[in-house]
């Protein structure tokens, strides 16, 4: 049985290699990935948040995070994670002059939750990814999100959970939009929670329950 983690991964399979390719989703803990038990007044708070998670690697293209940061300087961006890039991003924040981005470092997978939940907007650029496990985590959180088009996350709806975009110039205007607009986030933020809800791992775990099934079903067939 061969399983991709998303269609794009399982179609990008079957072209590459000429095997058919079915698709199990990463699953989503959403015991530690939960939106704010309280009620949610994201469109009426005065300081916005946007929230980076992912190694720091030139591919994860995370000077464009900062870049934005740069862009709106009455908004707070926090930085999550670790890697390589860290000191020339270090660089780029006193280039800029930025005062309101703070590098947060590694997390736990219950300390991601709480600082996805203190967010607004989840800001994701990377160009090159399988499917990136943080947009299902940071939507099960109720985060509309901005990320690349180019994987095909599955864990975004494009204009429904968030925006799916090609470009640099499209990452600014769709943060734009969501970062002026709170009506639209908390529009976003109730679909995306509502949309993760099929990742959760006890639908996972019994898709690939069926899986190894099948798989023992093919072994006892072989002479």
């Amino acid at each position: 049985c061969v399983l991709g983690n998303s269609r794009y991964v399982s179609q990008t399979v079957t072209d590459r290699f000429g095997v058919a390719a079915g698709t199990i989703h990463s699953g989503i803990k959403r015991d530690l990935f939960y939106p704010p038990i309280e009620a949610r007044q994201r469109g009426d708070r005065s300081k916005l948040t946007v929230l980076y998670a992912g190694s720091f690697q030139a591919r994860k293209k995370v000077n464009v995070v900062i870049r934005e940061a740069a862009r709106w300087p009455s908004v707070e961006f926090r930085l999550v994670g670790k890697g390589e890039e860290e000191e020339k991003l270090r660089s780029l924040v006193n280039e800029l002059g930025c005062r309101n981005v703070t590098f947060v470092g590694h997390l736990s997978q219950q300390e991601l939750g709480e600082e996805m939940r203190k967010a607004d907007v989840f800001l994701f650029p990377s160009v090159l990814e399988g499917h990136p496990q943080v947009l299902g985590q940071s939507a099960a959180c109720g985060l509309p999100a901005v990320a690349m088009e180019k994987y095909r996350p599955d864990y975004i709806l494009h204009g429904e959970t968030g925006y799916l975009v090609k470009s640099e110039g499209e990452i600014s205007h769709k943060l734009g939009l969501l970062l002026s607009d709170g009506d639209l986030r908390l529009k976003m933020s109730d679909a995306a929670v509502r949309h993760v809800a099929q990742f959760d791992w006890d639908k996972v775990a019994r898709d690939w329950e069926g899986v190894f099934v099948e798989a023992a079903g093919k072994r006892r067939k072989k002479p």
